[in-house]
């Protein structure tokens, strides 16, 4: 049996004694209201904090300040999404992919190029990218902004010589530049 599997087991049998000894034994008052053969715990703490809110779909998501390394205004709404926004995400993602396509560069000139147009984030993740392991060198296609992108958050394709890469780009504001988060090749 491999690990794996044993670990399974292993936790299968856990539950299956903390389940089996979650019940007192005796049974519930003729007046007691019916629980489908359900039995609920009962504790005599009280309660004395607020029970966690319901998980969301953001709840796995950083706060905009952590990928931008900029502060959102709460007062502002999103950004808008229009013809300037997107044309000025499509702009920031092909300018990016051609600093980024370029593995003859020396590693420290390739950094520099494509660092002031990562978010911190970003930047951080490619500072252990050896240049000379991109397989991208040159833009071969046309780059297209995803129909999903929103004011805040925009997803281009960007055709290269290795493949399409997905790029990845947020802004705090209408006003603040799109930055890069992550490149990745689709195939």
């Amino acid at each position: 049996m491999n690990r794996a599997r044993l670990s399974t087991a292993a936790a299968t049998i856990t539950a299956l004694l903390v389940i089996a000894g979650c019940g007192d034994g005796e049974e519930p008052a003729p007046d007691a209201p019916a629980t489908a053969g359900i039995v609920v715990p009962t504790s005599d703490v009280e309660p004395t904090a607020e029970p966690p809110a319901p998980p969301s779909a953001e709840a796995d998501q950083p706060p905009m300040e952590e990928l931008t390394g900029s502060e959102q205004n709460p007062t502002e709404g999103p950004p808008p999404w229009d013809a300037a926004a997107e044309q000025a995400a499509l702009d920031r993602a092909v300018t990016f992919m051609r600093a980024f396509a370029r593995p003859d560069l020396p590693d420290d000139q390739w950094h520099a190029g494509i660092a002031g147009q990562m978010t911190p984030a970003g930047a951080e993740l490619f500072a252990y990218v050896d240049p000379r392991n991109v397989p991208a060198s040159q833009i071969t296609g046309q780059a297209r902004v995803l129909d999903h992108s929103t004011g805040s958050l925009a997803e281009v394709h960007v055709e290269t010589d290795a493949a399409t890469y997905l790029v990845t780009l947020t802004r705090v504001s209408q006003d603040a530049p799109w930055l890069v988060e992550y490149a990745d090749p689709l195939e």
